[in-house]
């Protein structure tokens, strides 16, 4: 379509040279014409004045004659010279070889390849071919057909020329559109090297951390911290990296961290819909913060019990099967105090009991005796049932201190 372009933009110039030189040719001829009509007209009116007198009777025969003679003479001779004086005119300036002509000509000839020349060496003929290729891969999310076309174009582009940063970006997005992530984490690598604009760069680079990020199962690597850290030196609030710092953080249960980076992520968004949902992750994170400072202050207050849990030799339990601890009070009420669960594999191990494992409006410290109890239940389910396997202790006062106990579990429940 671009050469289409360029040929009709070609045929309007050589128009303005063209048309120029062909009325130029006319006119000459047009300007002879009118000097003839003019002499032959001047001919005429003087021939008639002529007559006018002869019938009057105020001019005789003989000198009427004579300056018809005159007349006719003097047409003749401006005719001649007319034409003498066109033809003169055609040789130097209306021959298509004079030089007001063949140098207009001679320059249109040359403009049309000399064109073509400058703008392969000059132009940004592949900056077109790169603009068609990602009109196309925008369109290709949903067809890996196309996708696949476009990761070989692109390769052909890059094939002769490594460097060009735009073509190992597109690159990276068609073989995202494929799955293939981590082909598409090295080009944008490689595209991070070779585009060179900041702000372009950093997007990126940005886009180069998430994807690192996501195929480190979300971990926050040295290899994903060294690109945060070269994009943050571009652009400390590129929204990509402060979303991956707040996703990391949330993860780590830093909530303060994660409401921090996701209100600089609020302050650089319009409202609308990412807004609103940017206030509901903040919103749940100050909600998760709240919890576990009240889960951590119930549990520096009050007695905690460090349950050593083991399954008996020969004890052939499937690997996969829940193990339920609790804290029950002694002589009360069925529903445990504190609950822990993990599986038989597992095991052994060493699990930690206090008021912040409450799981329901009463916790350890509500009860003055209470025991505890290791079940492996073969259902799944903290109910237990017959052959299931678990252990007890006797009970003991808490006190409102640390205590350690030992449980193996060993008897099957009947």
């Amino acid at each position: 379509m671009f050469w289409y372009f360029a040929a009709a933009l070609l045929i309007l110039a050589a128009s303005f040279i063209l048309i120029p030189l062909w009325k130029f040719s006319q006119s000459g001829d047009s300007s002879r014409a009118r000097r003839e009509r003019t002499n032959l007209l001047i001919f005429k009116e003087r021939m008639s004045e002529l007559e006018a007198d002869l019938a009057l009777g105020n001019l005789e025969q003989e000198n009427f004659d004579a300056l018809q003679h005159e007349l006719e003479r003097s047409l003749l001779s401006d005719v001649e010279s007319t034409s003498a004086a066109s033809a003169q005119e055609r040789q130097q300036d209306g021959s298509w070889r004079s030089a007001s002509r063949l140098v207009p000509l001679a320059l249109l000839l040359i403009i049309v390849p000399l064109s073509v020349v400058l703008y392969r060496t000059w132009g940004f003929q592949d900056e077109l071919a790169l603009a068609q290729l990602y009109e196309r891969t925008r369109d290709s999310v949903d067809n890996p057909q196309e996708a696949r076309d476009l990761v070989f174009s692109l390769g052909e582009i890059i094939e002769s020329d490594r460097e060009n940063g735009w073509a190992w970006y597109f690159m990276a997005q068609n073989l995202v559109n494929l799955g293939q992530f981590p082909q598409a984490s090295m080009a944008l690598e490689r595209a991070g090297e070779y585009i060179e604009e900041p702000q372009d760069r950093v997007v990126v680079m940005s886009q180069y951390a998430f994807l690192e990020y996501m195929l480190a199962e979300q971990q926050l690597t040295e290899k994903v911290q060294g690109i945060i850290d070269q994009t943050q030196r571009l652009d400390p609030n590129q929204l990509l990296i402060l979303q991956i710092l707040g996703m990391d953080a949330e993860q780590r249960a830093d909530y303060q961290s994660a409401i921090t980076y996701w209100r600089r992520m609020l302050q650089l968004t319009p409202p609308g819909e990412e807004a609103q949902l940017l206030q509901g992750m903040i919103a749940n994170a100050q909600q998760q913060m709240t919890a576990t400072d009240r889960q951590e202050a119930v549990a520096g207050d009050g007695p905690r019990i460090d349950v050593e849990v083991s399954i008996a030799a020969g004890l052939d339990l499937d690997p996969n099967t829940r193990v339920f601890i609790s804290a029950l009070e002694l002589n009360g009420r069925g529903q445990p105090l504190a609950a822990e669960v993990l599986t038989v594999g597992d095991l052994p191990t060493t699990v930690t009991l206090d008021n912040g494992d409450a799981v329901g409006p009463f916790n350890i410290s509500s009860a003055e005796m209470i025991y505890i109890v290791a079940t492996a239940s073969s259902s799944g389910s903290a109910n237990v049932q017959a052959g299931d396997y678990q252990n007890r202790t006797e009970g003991f006062a808490h006190s409102n201190q640390n205590a350690v106990i030992r449980l193996e579990i060993s008897e099957v429940v009947q």
